[in-house]
C-alpha cells in the first residue's frame, strides 16, 4: 500500500508539472498570435497529446504497467530477466537481445504510434543486430563521461594511496621534501575529484540528450542517425521538459524497485534471491524507461508538427 501511494503521488506530481511546463511553452510561442489561433492551437495540441502520451496520467500508467499486460507477459518478462541474469556471468553478449528488445518497444511507439506493449521474443537475429546498434550508440555517447569519471577516480585513489604509503618514508628520509610531496599529492587528489565530478555532470547531460538521439536512430532505421545532431536536436528542444521528466521518472521508478530488492537482505533465506531480483529490476526498469523515452521523442515530433 505504501509503495502504491508513493507511486501515485510521484506520478501525479510529474503529470501536473509536465502539463504546466507544456502549456507555458505553447503560450510563449503563440504569444503574438490571435486569440482564435491560440485556442485552435491549444485544442489541437490537447487532442494530440491526450492520446497515449506521457502528458496524461493514463499514459504514465501505461508506460509503467505495460510489462504486466498482454498475452504471455509472464514468459516475456521471464525471458528478459533470464538474459539479464546471464549478463552477470557472460558480459555483454546476453544484453544484446535485451537491448534489441527495448529497441522493438521503442519502434512500436515511435514508428507505429501504438501504446507501449511487450513484443514477442522472436527473430533473434534482428534482436541481436538491433541490440548491438542500440547498446553501441549508448556506449559511444557515454564514453567521454565514463573516461572522465573513471580517470578522475583512478587519479584520486592513486594519489591517496601513494601519499599514505610514502608518508612515513618521506618523513624519515627528507624533512624538506616531505611538505612539497604532500601538498602536490593533495592538489592532485582535488584535481582527480574535479575530473570525476566533471564526468558525472557530463553523464547527466548525456542521459538527457541520449533518448532523442536513440529515438532518431530507430525512427530513421540507420545507426548514423543517432549522431545526426541537426535531426534530433529540434525534437529535443521542442520537448526538453518532457525528456527531462521522463528521465527523472524512469530513475525514480528504478530507485523504488531497487529499494524493494534491497529489502530481501532482511533475511538469510531471501538474500539468496537478490541476484535474480536485480536481474528482474534491470529488465523491467529498462523496458519502462525506454518506453518513456520513446513517448517523449514522439511527443517532441508531434510538438514540431503542431507548432
Amino acid at each position: 500500500t505504501t509503495f502504491k501511494q508513493s507511486f501515485y503521488l510521484f506520478t501525479n506530481l510529474w503529470v501536473i508539472t509536465r502539463q504546466f511546463l507544456f502549456f507555458d511553452e505553447l503560450r510563449d510561442k503563440g504569444y503574438n498570435s490571435s486569440e482564435r489561433e491560440r485556442k485552435l492551437l491549444f485544442s489541437r495540441t490537447r487532442r494530440t497529446f491526450m492520446t497515449s502520451s506521457t502528458v496524461s496520467f493514463e499514459g504514465v500508467k501505461q508506460a509503467v504497467f505495460f510489462p504486466f499486460r498482454g498475452k504471455k507477459w509472464g514468459i516475456k518478462v521471464l525471458i528478459g530477466s533470464a538474459l539479464t541474469f546471464g549478463s552477470f556471468i557472460i558480459p555483454i553478449v546476453p544484453l544484446l537481445p535485451v537491448f534489441g528488445y527495448f529497441g522493438h518497444i521503442m519502434k512500436g511507439i515511435i514508428i507505429q504510434e501504438q501504446d507501449p506493449e511487450m513484443p514477442a521474443w522472436n527473430d533473434w537475429g534482428t534482436l541481436f543486430l538491433d541490440g548491438l546498434k542500440l547498446l553501441g550508440a549508448v556506449i559511444i555517447y557515454l564514453l567521454p563521461a565514463l573516461i572522465l569519471g573513471i580517470g578522475g577516480y583512478a587519479l584520486f585513489m592513486a594519489l591517496d594511496l601513494s601519499m599514505g604509503f610514502s608518508a612515513a618514508t618521506l618523513a624519515q628520509s627528507s624533512a624538506s621534501t616531505f611538505p612539497v610531496v604532500m601538498v602536490a599529492s593533495i592538489f592532485g587528489m582535488f584535481a582527480g575529484m574535479a575530473v570525476m565530478m566533471l564526468g558525472i555532470a557530463l553523464a547527466m547531460v548525456t542521459i538527457i540528450i541520449l533518448p532523442s538521439a536513440l529515438g532518431n536512430m530507430l525512427a530513421k532505421g540507420k545507426f548514423e542517425a543517432a549522431f545526426s545532431f541537426r535531426e534530433w536536436w529540434p525534437v529535443l528542444r521542442a520537448n526538453l521538459s518532457g525528456f527531462i521528466l521522463a528521465v527523472v521518472l524512469a530513475m525514480g521508478l528504478f530507485y523504488l524497485m531497487y529499494m524493494l530488492a534491497i529489502a530481501l537482505f532482511a533475511t538469510i533465506i531471501l538474500c539468496f534471491l537478490v541476484p535474480f531480483a536485480f536481474a528482474l529490476i534491470l529488465f523491467l526498469s529498462g523496458a519502462t524507461g525506454f518506453s518513456m523515452y520513446a513517448v517523449a521523442y514522439r511527443d517532441g515530433v508531434r510538438k514540431m508538427a503542431v507548432i
